[in-house]
């Protein structure tokens, strides 16, 4: 991945999270976001964006990136217009769980624990 490439992912990266945090004004984003890691392809014509969603079952998290990808044309817009690049390129949401299940292994060595001691 060259400099450009990095530079692209870190700055579409900061800039999703702010017009999700800022500018999503649809009531059924009620869950906390977070972008996780943003992936641009080498031409820059796609973009991958991994987002958690904190606090919410498989269900909620599933219809979270549903509406994201639903939303996609807006979040396009509104980063086109906080982006200098030549071409914005197409957006697509992909659930990242590893929040989730990093939070599954520590409750359960918890549990573990909690039993070793007892």
């Amino acid at each position: 991945m060259n400099n450009k490439t990095v530079r692209a992912n870190s700055e579409i990266q900061k800039k999703l999270s702010e017009i999700i945090l800022y500018h999503l004004k649809d009531p059924r984003f009620t869950d906390v976001m977070s972008i996780t890691k943003v992936n641009v392809s080498p031409d820059f014509t796609h973009c991958k964006a991994f987002v958690s969603v904190f606090n919410a079952d498989k269900n909620r998290r599933n219809q979270t990136i549903k509406l994201l990808n639903k939303s996609a044309g807006f979040i396009k817009h509104m980063l086109a217009d906080s982006l200098e690049l030549r071409a914005i390129p197409e957006l697509v949401f992909f659930l990242d769980d590893g929040y989730y299940y990093a939070e599954q292994v520590d409750k359960i060595l918890n549990d573990l624990n909690e039993t070793k001691n007892n």
